[in-house]
């Protein structure tokens, strides 16, 4: 049972802090988006951030850690990602515009487990979240998503990967770099009042579910 909870809490404010980074892509340097970098490394805090708050939450209750744990390892994912998977501590050398460049990750001496371990970290992630849901089926439990985040979440990475990394404004494209990462970021705080907002309850007549299952 699904419970699509339109509040955005006190986490609203966090969000609408992060917005900062948007007028702040129109005096930073462009080095500040390049590959481990500011904007890239700020990143990799706001991820952590929700990894430690996921993990918090699964500490402190009785019931339902296997899916804030699950949630946990899909931010560590995501924070290997942003690292390139690790591509970042291996530099090589540097573009003429003064961006580092990075060895392959098949060439890095654990590169060929990499996606492997990736999937198969994903598939315990998805599986722990998924048995979640179907626990709080039997015994039904609602589970009271706050949907405007994750809806903010993909808008915000649809953007910054289809707009900005495509430079499809030309007004923007002098800033496009910038504003794919800053917008990443923003959608990365999101993500972290989605899953920081996620509540399971028990059913009452009060309650309002749509029945997914």
């Amino acid at each position: 049972m699904i419970n699509f909870n339109k509040h955005l809490f006190t986490t609203k404010y966090f969000l609408l802090a992060s917005l900062i980074l948007i007028p702040l892509c129109f005096v930073l340097p462009v080095e500040c988006s390049f590959e481990n970098h500011f904007l890239e490394n700020l990143e990799v805090v706001v991820l952590f951030v929700g990894f430690v708050s996921v993990i918090f939450k699964a500490k402190n209750l009785t019931k339902f850690k296997h899916f804030y744990y699950g949630c946990s390892l899909l931010y560590l994912i995501m924070i290997a990602r942003e690292l390139s998977w690790g591509r970042v501590f291996y530099p090589i050398g540097f573009r003429n515009n003064g961006e580092e460049i990075y060895m392959s990750i098949h060439n890095i001496w654990y590169g060929p487990v990499v996606y492997p371990v990736v999937a198969i970290v994903a598939i315990i992630a998805l599986a722990l979240i998924i048995k979640c849901c179907f626990d709080c089926r039997q015994k039904s439990i609602i589970l009271d998503i706050p949907i405007l985040y994750l809806i903010f979440f993909a808008f915000l990475m649809m953007i910054s990967q289809m707009v900005f990394e495509k430079s499809l404004i030309s007004l923007l494209t002098p800033y496009s770099q910038l504003l794919e990462e800053a917008t990443e970021a923003i959608a990365y705080c999101s993500l972290i009042c989605f899953t920081h907002n996620w509540r399971f309850k028990t059913t009452t007549r009060r309650n309002f579910y749509v029945n997914f299952f």
